[in-house]
């Protein structure tokens, strides 16, 4: 799902998660350079949607079908 700020600025899409079911990425966008990218549960990603359409009037353009893979690096 993509979602779109009122005035164009930002932009949030979530993509499935590869190979990890009820996980998405989410990749945030300020005037389209990418600002942070993280691995999400389907429950945050549902709230965070509905915060953001309900709460700041973003609007939904597009629906991502195709998973991103988040590269997890563990120190």
């Amino acid at each position: 799902m993509q979602l779109i700020s009122r005035d164009g600025n930002m932009k949030v899409d979530f993509y499935p998660a590869a190979g990890l079911s009820n996980k998405f990425v989410q990749v945030t966008s300020f005037q389209d350079k990418e600002m942070s990218e993280r691995l999400i549960s389907k429950r945050d990603m549902t709230d965070e949607a509905n915060a953001r359409i309900h709460g700041y009037g973003y609007t939904v353009t597009k629906f991502h079908t195709s998973p991103r893979v988040k590269m997890m690096v563990c120190c």
